[in-house]
């Protein structure tokens, strides 16, 4: 069944217009109600005495109006006009509304609502602001088994790194994972960006891009932390910064709306910001395509994922970029991409552990570097060997791949390690893939597997 939520609206609000979740954020208790909701779905309103049903993205100007003086007549119209815009929304039959508010705001709707959950049910304020703490506790418990937990759980475990660190990094090209002070996945420190690079050899440079140059054109996470201070503070310096005003037509265009002293500023500000807040982790991939699907792969993960959520105070709250304030992270690329397989993640998690990815080039299949020594090679070296090549040919766009063991055998130069190159295959099989061919002995030369990608 469908979860949805709702959250009443509070009489704290911001005094100027915009996205519901950021009007309300200056009451404690819709702060704390819209952390809770977000752990248990993504599907979460606000139920306003002025506007009705308002999704948390919708931009709505401040009101002074509330349920709490209402009339019996006036309570039940506004209730009835709620309803029939969730009606437009949702399949009332079907879904599980949670509402958080005061019997004022829910009273009218349990009539028209056969499935409801009131967790502040007969709550003052002081009750209902401990009893979501307890929620949040309960709801922060670490979720290690999806893909996304197994990707902070893993990035977590890596040794972090600051801005005056850069230069210590010992490989050229790879992909770093940035986290920001007070954001938190469950237990553990929240990813807030995943970044590479094209050209080979940049990694050390596109970080300095990101907390020593300071040149938003020259780095779309400088500009992006721009605009959200800009626009948190309604700036009208805004459209200026974000146009590309390393171009002297752009500069021409802008006139005496591009204020030089006032970026230069505004500069200094993001990078004592962010050499303050952020702090990175990265791993080696040598090779582009291979960069570009990897990064695609963890920010579609996130982005899929139902409790990847910004909490409250999150800058990025502010960004006049719906794809950063919705996603949690600093980037607008790659959020609905194709999400990591299970043979990807291994992959990456071999290159945290220091293990480099081969320096070839995605179409050559037979370059790819072999796992140590031939007379000592294990079954988890060959499988990594076998999961190089069907990371390189998912990325080269093939939807599958037929291995064959005596192939891998003599790739690697073997000497009568069939029996490990036939376990490693074994290993690697998931569901949906196919066993093309068996040797009758089990562990012959002429295994043949179709691994889907």
């Amino acid at each position: 069944m469908q979860k949805v939520v709702l959250i009443s609206c509070s009489k704290a609000k911001r005094s100027v217009p915009c996205a519901a979740r950021l009007l309300y954020d200056a009451s404690n208790l819709f702060r704390k109600s819209l952390a809770y909701a977000q752990t248990i779905s993504n599907d979460i309103y606000v139920i306003s005495s002025k506007y009705g049903l308002v999704p948390l993205d919708e931009v709505i100007a401040p009101y002074d109006d509330t349920l709490n003086d209402k009339s019996a007549a006036e309570l039940a119209a506004w209730g009835q006009r709620i309803v029939e815009q969730i009606r437009n929304r949702h399949d009332i039959s079907n879904t599980e509304f949670v509402i958080l508010a005061g019997k004022n705001y829910y009273y009218p709707l349990q009539k028209y609502l056969p499935n409801i959950t009131l967790p502040l049910r007969g709550m003052q304020i002081g009750p209902r602001l401990a009893k979501l703490d307890s929620l949040l506790v309960t709801g922060n418990k670490p979720k290690q088994s999806t893909m996304c937990g197994k990707l902070h759980e893993l990035f977590n475990s890596m040794p972090r790194f600051r801005w005056n660190t850069i230069d210590s990094i010992s490989f050229n090209s790879g992909i770093y994972i940035v986290f920001e002070d007070g954001e938190k996945y469950h237990h553990l420190d929240r990813i807030v960006r995943v970044g590479t690079h094209r050209s080979d050899g940049r990694l050390r440079g596109r970080l300095k891009d990101h907390f020593l140059r300071e040149n938003k054109d020259g780095s779309i996470f400088r500009k992006n932390i721009g605009k959200a201070i800009l626009n948190k503070n309604n700036h009208p310096y805004l459209s200026a910064w974000s146009m590309n005003t390393s171009k002297p037509d752009i500069v021409a265009q802008l006139g005496n709306r591009y204020d030089p002293v006032f970026q230069e500023n505004l500069e200094q500000q993001i990078s004592s910001h962010i050499r303050k807040h952020f702090s990175f982790v990265y791993f080696p991939v040598s090779t582009e395509a291979e960069r570009l699907r990897l990064e695609e792969g963890i920010i579609a993960t996130l982005n899929a994922s139902p409790d990847f959520v910004a909490s409250p105070e999150w800058r990025g709250q502010y960004s006049p970029e719906r794809e950063i304030m919705q996603s949690g992270l600093w980037l607008k690329e790659g959020l609905n991409g194709m999400p990591l397989s299970e043979v990807e993640y291994r992959m990456i998690e071999s290159y945290c552990q220091g293990i480099r990815p081969p320096a070839s080039k995605i179409d050559d299949a037979q370059s790819i570097s072999p796992p140590s020594t031939a007379t000592n090679s294990k079954t988890a070296d060959v499988a990594r060997y076998i999961e190089e090549k069907l990371i390189k040919a998912r990325a080269a766009g093939a939807t599958s791949l037929i291995v064959k063991s005596g192939e891998i055998h003599k790739e690697l130069d073997l000497v009568s390690r069939m029996p490990t190159v036939c376990g490693a295959m074994r290993k690697l099989i998931k569901t949906g893939d196919k066993v093309l061919h068996a040797p009758p002995s089990g562990n012959g030369a002429t295994l043949t597997i179709e691994y889907f990608l």
